[in-house]
């Protein structure tokens, strides 16, 4: 571990990446981009909630992936509930703050842990998986295993360790194995391998309590398997996502060379070339690799907007649900092999992946500047719209909020719940429509969710039953005129 605290190379680059994180984490929460697709109707439940002091989270209790949505949700009901603020605008951005902030801070413990445990590798592949697969489809934040995957790296690192365990590591194993019963969808895989693994870490350990813990780890991980398998084979609903899912994991296949996964396939080649080199990487060498990135985020800048769509990147979402269990199943063959660690080759390892990391970072914060160009967009439409109801033509370019150069950073979903939440008015001057029928077949507009209920309840594409007026907003005006249009047109709803 000399080499990983001596490295100036290394040094360098981890503070670079922890500078650019950092700078992301704020510009996000000051743009308030935790807003993207899923994060708007969660957080128009939970204002809503607010308004009625009910302190309850906007997920379904009974999903597994209600562990993750605690950690993501309750700063803001923290905020909200004991620290009295009430502002909209600072809840959404603690809101966005914390999907950003928590994976940097969970990549942070795993470094601090790896100090004590030398498990260099495991290190790796943390910083790896975060720049090269967690990275790429961050635009969707609030998916769990951007939180999730670091928090199995440090439970693995615990499995693996040859330390004596203390009290506090028995407690934070407690909260990552907890944690592991709320990542889902690959968790059902990954649970029975950290399983199946332990026994090999058991017979290297000598002490009694340490076995213990190990053992705690997986039948743990095991119960968290169980229990997510159980889930998706009982619940209504599930085996639709899932065949969903399968579907979204290939369609973004013609467009890997116009992604920022771009960035991803260009680490992985520069891995390979450089896995023999066992001296440190010479300055000559980083420096054509940090132009070779460079390169590339100059050639996605200059993609033409329109062929890129962020709905591509969220569909990447879809990797570790296979990757990760491939990548666990890889690392305990390795261990059962040979425990033997080459650190200054994993030290050229991971100077690569820390790059792929700050330049992923720097097209995140790309993906930013258009988010907040596109709200800004949206909020001028509204704001200068003659009408209760900004009503979408079936033959508007849909890739961007009817503007090709704004890329589509607003689903059409969620469109009411996005023109709610960025409104600086209380009392509603337009309400932003979903459209009336699909552009594209697979992409439903959830049109049929929105809808009156009654004169106090107003149903939203995606989200829960929400007041049509409240301490946040007043939808009375938007609301009678939706009533009217939907009868007046014949829209189908749920009603």
């Amino acid at each position: 571990m000399e080499e990983l605290k001596n490295n100036k190379l290394l040094k360098i680059l981890f503070v670079a990446f922890i500078i650019i994180s950092i700078i992301h984490i704020i510009y996000a929460t000051i743009t308030m981009r935790g807003m993207y697709c899923d994060g708007g109707f969660y957080m128009l439940d939970l204002l809503n909630n607010f308004s009625s002091e009910i302190y309850k989270l906007s997920f379904d209790e009974t999903h597994p992936r209600f562990m993750i949505s605690f950690l993501m949700q309750y700063p803001a009901i923290f905020a909200h509930s004991i620290l009295h603020i009430t502002n909209k605008f600072v809840l959404m951005g603690i809101y966005s703050f914390v999907q950003f902030a928590l994976p940097i801070i969970f990549l942070l413990w795993n470094f601090l842990l790896t100090k004590r445990t030398k498990r260099i590798d495991i290190l790796f592949w943390n910083i790896f998986t975060y720049g090269v697969i967690i990275c790429p489809f961050m635009i969707f934040s609030v998916v769990e295993s951007i939180i999730g995957v670091s928090l199995h790296f440090i439970l693995w690192n615990y499995l693996c360790a040859k330390i004596d365990y203390k009290k506090t590591d028995i407690i934070f194993i407690l909260f990552l194995l907890t944690m592991m019963f709320g990542t889902y969808e690959y968790v059902a895989f990954l649970g029975i391998i950290f399983f199946f693994a332990h026994f090999h870490y058991v017979m290297q350990e000598k002490d009694f309590k340490n076995q213990c813990v190990k053992t705690l780890i997986g039948v743990g991980s095991l119960a968290a398997s169980i229990y997510n398998i159980i889930f998706m084979l009982k619940t209504d609903g599930e085996r639709g996502e899932i065949i969903r899912y399968i579907g979204e994991a290939t369609d973004y296949f013609p467009h890997l060379l116009e992604l920022n996964t771009l960035f991803s396939i260009i680490t992985i080649i520069i891995l390979i070339l450089i896995s023999l080199k066992k001296e440190q990487i010479s300055k000559l060498l980083m420096s054509s690799i940090f132009i070779t990135y460079t390169i590339t985020l100059i050639y996605l800048l200059n993609t033409p907007l329109t062929s890129i769509y962020p709905m591509w990147e969220g569909h990447l979402r879809t990797i570790p649900c296979w990757f990760i269990p491939i990548l666990f199943t890889i690392l305990v063959i390795k261990d059962m092999v040979s425990d033997k660690i080459n650190e200054k080759r994993y030290i050229n390892f991971i100077c690569i992946a820390l790059i792929c990391c700050i330049f992923q970072t720097s097209w995140q914060m790309v993906n930013t500047y258009y988010w907040n160009k596109n709200i800004e967009y949206m909020r001028n439409e509204l704001q200068n719209y003659n009408g209760l109801l900004y009503i979408p033509s079936e033959h508007e370019e849909i890739s961007g909020f009817h503007n090709k150069e704004l890329r589509r950073y607003i689903w059409h979903g969620i469109f009411p719940a996005t023109s709610i939440l960025f409104s600086k008015e209380y009392k509603q001057k337009t309400l932003l429509l979903s459209y009336d029928k699909p552009q594209d077949p697979g992409n439903g507009t959830f049109r049929n969710r929105l809808y009156v209920i009654s004169d106090k309840k107003m149903s939203i594409p995606f989200g829960t039953a929400i007041d049509i007026k409240n301490d946040y907003w007043d939808l009375t005006d938007c609301a009678k005129a939706l009533d009217k249009y939907n009868k007046e047109n014949k829209i189908e709803t749920d009603r």
